[in-house]
């Protein structure tokens, strides 16, 4: 164990050390710290003037204790080795090996013997092993009471869990957790521990910010501030390099920005700020942004269900009428409908459906027959059943059975015996049949089945009474299943999602998000986030309901078509359409050569190879035709190609035949008579049908010599509106209303204006015209059609260049230029005075009267300064108001001071370089002898008035303005007196 020399030895042997290098001697550089200090002292400071041989004289008289000290300390090293030594021989021998012992003291005690570790405890060593108890004797050894709790000595406690207590010589001990430092102005300990934490968050401003916020000062926008601990740090904001080259610095920005400049779109400039409607897709809306446009699509609210499209030139559907089933309906009219019993209507945006009046049928129980809406009397519909006219049905009520029929929608029942098997007889009496009756219908005994309406539900009856019971479906291995209709479980053969019902397989796009594209499949719907193609146009759109941006549709003939898509045009399948831009663009489609030589003509080409066009007739596949012009040959029609033979004659039984005029094959000669036409030379010949001529509707038969005629039959023409024809009507063009038209051509509607109709193959059918979308806000209508050329502004039409009004701002001048209409206040010339007025009803200042800090004024008219209305007066000259100080009145007095208006008042005095108030009292100059008085800014002075004195001696002091007596105090006895004749020095 180391001593107190141990501590003390290096202190000593260091100022040893100082001595000796003091006195001349020689410092080991084992010390460096001491040879520094050494070397600074050694050092002569410049300013110094002392000796370096007084420093030598002050330190040697130590010299010798030092030494006396140093031989001491060498004596107490010499111990200190000797005490460690036998401390590590104490501790390497085995204290218990010899005798018994007791080694589990602080040392080892002998057999028998007492020992204290403490002043409160006492062991005796028996056998080796210490035996320990507080000693009673002493009342502070007995134990500790904390809390009401008592602990014995020794005993260590926790009152609460941050607090650890020790008893000890019947004195509590108690110390708390060590919790490190925090640095925080807020501190707080949570539940379950021992030590505070920072409070999480920081107050700074009058805010509460979150822990590890970053956030900008309130008041210095350019501190950029953090919350850490519960400690606010703020850094001044490092600015970026500006990339304008004048940046300016607004009000409450740290780092300055570039001016708001406009925006430049084609050939249209934008202010600052400026929000527009892009031309042609009404719903984006642009904004000019420090130079940069910012666009976003508009959104719009679905009202109804069924709204009709937007009006032309914007974006959001109205509900004043319906879009259904690919055609637009006005409010009240008809629009179809899935069921045929059913009449609907479009109603602002919806379809109002009701079912159709049925006539009172003449029976008493008219029943239902599908395929019909009314109830006819063909059948019954008794206590909620449908029966056939002629069936026999039984019924039971109240206790009777009854056989009942059926007969044309009248029904009559006859009461008949019940049957004798096994019939239950009730508590009333009556026999009953063994059936069940439920909803007024009757089942055997033991039947199952399913009431109607209710497919979730099994009946059966049992003993007379009916007993139903829910269905109970097994669970399904799909996530979306489709109960069908009439069914009770549902099932996986397709999907339900939303609402909606889609089959096995199907793919298709989630209704309440367009970017989810799904697939049903056993039931089980999975949908995937749609990547989005990229756009080949200019200007995509985003649409109500669509999840990707694409190029705009093309609307023709009141059916859409998407962009770059191809297709034959609605009412004309020989024009072939391109959809770009939103801009339909047709042209004649290109035919391509037939593979066959006489091709039939097909909707718009010669291209159907499935017959013949031959000479201007047509001719199916495989027929056999005269030649037009050659009556001596036979033409065949195969695959569109024509084969012309030469006609082959039968053979003749007569030697000499004869070949008639204007014939191909001989003929004999006895041949029956033929017979004559009216008007031509050339006779028909037996069994010769002919046309008469002039009468193309007939065909006539000669017969030897006869001829008999009938006019050909009309078939029924498979068009609406056929033309006339030679004989009967026909389907190669229409007839409307007057007028005939040839198949593909298109005209106005006589009738109906805005329409456009179609002849194809004796039918006319009508539409509205198809208008392509305004591309500007306010077109107006010409030939049915939203137009550009001009503008319709707030009802009322103008010319594109016109100038007018704007009928909601008297004071704005609109333009109207292709469709857009530009409102601008107009412009005024600068007025000639400098405070104008706006007259009512006008648009420009005027000079004929004055505005002033808000105040009107007429011309010539004086009124008070509204900026000092109680020292200015200001008037009104033609439109400018010229301000000057009201004039002061004059001040009657000697000794005016400034009052308002620093204008000269009498309401204080000026005397002897001192200002008295109105009213106030005063001596007079120094020596006057008199009392002086401030009036309405006059100086009133008076001689003091001195008494009279009662002696004929009076003196007259220095420095007194009234005489006194000589011989005070006998001439004058009274206080008055003695106060206006003092004495004089040494009278008393």
């Amino acid at each position: 164990m180391a001593g107190p020399g141990a501590v003390l030895l290096p202190l000593l042997l260091q100022l040893g050390s100082l001595v000796l290098a003091a006195c001349g001697g020689e410092v080991s550089r084992e010390h460096p710290r001491l040879a520094d200090i050494l070397d600074y002292q050694h050092q002569t400071p410049s300013g110094s003037s002392v000796p370096a041989g007084a420093h030598k004289r002050q330190w040697c008289p130590l010299e010798e204790r030092l030494e006396r000290l140093e031989a001491e300390v060498t004596d107490l090293r010499k111990q200190n080795r000797d005490l460690q030594a036998r401390v590590l021989q104490l501790e390497s021998r085995d204290c218990c090996s010899a005798a018994p012992q007791c080694c589990g003291l602080q040392h080892a005690c002998p057999e028998g013997a007492r020992c204290q570790p403490d002043a409160c405890t006492t062991c005796v060593c028996r056998d080796g092993t210490a035996h320990c108890g507080p000693q009673p004797s002493l009342p502070h050894c007995r134990g500790c009471s904390h809390n009401g709790q008592s602990y014995g000595h020794g005993e260590t406690f926790s009152p609460d869990a941050c607090t650890t207590c020790h008893c000890l010589e019947g004195a509590v001990q108690c110390q708390g957790p060590s919790c490190s430092e925090l640095n925080c102005l807020e501190t707080l300990t949570p539940p379950g521990e021992c030590c505070p934490v920072c409070r999480p968050g920081c107050e700074y401003e009058g805010q509460l910010h979150e822990e590890g916020a970053s956030f900008l000062s309130s008041s210095n926008p350019c501190l950029q501030c953090s919350c850490l601990r519960s400690l606010v740090r703020c850094v001044p904001v490092k600015c970026l390099p500006s990339p304008c080259p004048e940046p300016v610095l607004r009000p409450g920005h740290c780092c300055p920005v570039c001016q708001a400049l406009g925006c430049t779109e084609g050939n249209s400039h934008r202010d600052h700020g400026q929000e527009w409607t892009t031309p042609g897709d009404p719903c984006r809306i642009c904004q000019c942004l420090e130079g940069q446009i910012h666009c976003r699509q508009r959104e719009c609210a679905s009202l109804c269900p069924y709204p009709a499209r937007p009006l032309p030139g914007t974006c959001c559907p109205v509900c004043d009428g319906c879009f259904l089933n690919g055609r637009e309906h006005s409010s009240g009219e008809p629009v179809g409908s899935q069921d045929p019993c059913s009449s609907c209507r479009c109603a602002n945006g919806s379809v109002q459906c009701e079912p159709l009046p049925c006539p009172p049928a003449p029976c008493r129980y008219p029943g239902r027959i599908r395929g019909q809406c009314c109830p006819v009397c063909e059948g019954c519909q008794y206590q909620g059943h449908d029966y056939q006219s002629q069936d026999t049905f039984t019924l039971q009520e109240n206790g009777r059975c009854l056989q009942c029929s059926c007969l044309a929608g009248d029904v009559s029942c006859e009461e008949q015996d019940c049957p004798v098997a096994p019939c239950t007889r009730s508590a009333s009496g009556p026999q009953l049949c063994s059936a069940c009756v439920l909803n007024g219908e009757e089942f055997a005994e033991g039947i199952q089945w399913e009431p109607d309406g209710q497919p979730c539900t099994t009946c059966s009856c049992q003993d007379g009474v009916p007993v139903c019971r829910a269905v109970l479906c097994s669970p399904i291995p799909c996530q979306h299943p489709t109960r069908p209709p009439g069914a009770c479980c549902p099932s996986c053969e397709s999907c339900t999602y939303h609402g909606l019902v889609y089959a096995n397989g199907q793919n298709f796009t989630d209704v309440d998000n367009p970017c989810h594209a799904c697939h049903c499949e056993d039931g089980t719907v999975r949908c995937s986030l749609v990547n989005c193609p990229s756009t080949t146009c200019a200007k995509p759109q985003n649409g109500p309901g669509q999840c990707c941006p694409k190029c705009p549709d093309c609307v023709l003939e009141t059916q859409v078509f998407v962009d770059g898509e191809s297709f034959p045009h609605p009412r004309d399948p020989c024009q072939e359409c391109l959809c770009q831009e939103g801009q339909a663009r047709c042209q004649p489609r290109a035919c391509p050569s037939a593979p066959c030589g006489h091709p039939l003509p097909s909707t718009c080409c010669r291209t159907d190879c499935e017959g013949c066009a031959f000479g201007g007739k047509e001719y199916p596949n495989g027929a056999d035709f005269p030649h037009p012009t050659d009556p001596c040959r036979l033409c065949h029609c195969l695959s569109g190609n024509v084969q012309c033979l030469a006609r082959r004659c039968p053979p003749l039984s007569c030697p000499e035949p004869v070949l008639p005029p204007g014939e191909c094959c001989p003929q004999c000669r006895d041949v029956p008579a033929g017979c004559s036409r009216s008007g031509d030379a050339v006779p028909a010949r037996h069994q010769e049908h002919f046309f008469p001529p002039g009468d193309p509707c007939s065909r006539c038969l000669c017969l030897d010599g006869s001829v008999s005629c009938q006019r050909l039959p009309c078939p029924p023409a498979p068009c609406t509106h056929p033309r006339r024809g030679p004989c009967c009507p026909s389907c190669d063009g229409c007839l409307y209303q007057g007028k005939e038209f040839a198949t593909g051509e298109r005209f106005p509607s006589p009738s109906i204006a805005c329409h456009v109709c179609l002849c194809w193959e004796g039918s006319v059918n009508c539409e509205p015209r198809a208008c392509a979308p305004a591309q500007c806000p306010f077109p107006a209508r010409e030939d049915c059609c939203p137009t550009c050329d001009s503008c319709e502004y707030l009802g009322v039409s103008y010319l594109s260049s016109q100038e007018f009004p704007d009928p909601r701002e008297p004071c704005n001048l609109c333009t109207c230029l292709g469709g857009f209409v530009t409102c601008t206040r107009q412009p005024c010339e600068p007025p000639a005075c400098s405070h104008p007025l706006i007259v009512p009803e006008h648009c420009c200042p005027t000079c004929q009267g004055c505005l002033y800090h808000g105040i009107t004024a007429a011309l010539g008219e004086t009124l008070p300064d509204p900026l000092d209305p109680t020292c200015s007066l200001c008037t009104c000259q033609e439109g400018s108001m010229h301000c000057q100080k009201k004039p002061c009145p004059p001040a009657h007095c000697t000794q005016p001071s400034p009052g308002p208006c620093f204008c000269p008042v009498c309401h204080s005095c000026r005397s002897q370089g001192r200002e008295y108030q109105d009213g106030e009292e005063f001596e007079g100059p120094e020596g006057s002898c008199e009392r002086c008085r401030c009036w309405a800014g006059q100086v009133s002075c008076m001689r003091l008035w001195c008494p009279p004195l009662p002696c004929l001696l009076q003196v007259t002091e220095p420095g007194s303005c009234c005489p006194q007596c000589a011989g005070r105090r006998h001439l004058c006895p009274s206080p008055v007196c003695q106060r206006l004749h003092p004495a004089p020095a040494g009278a008393r």
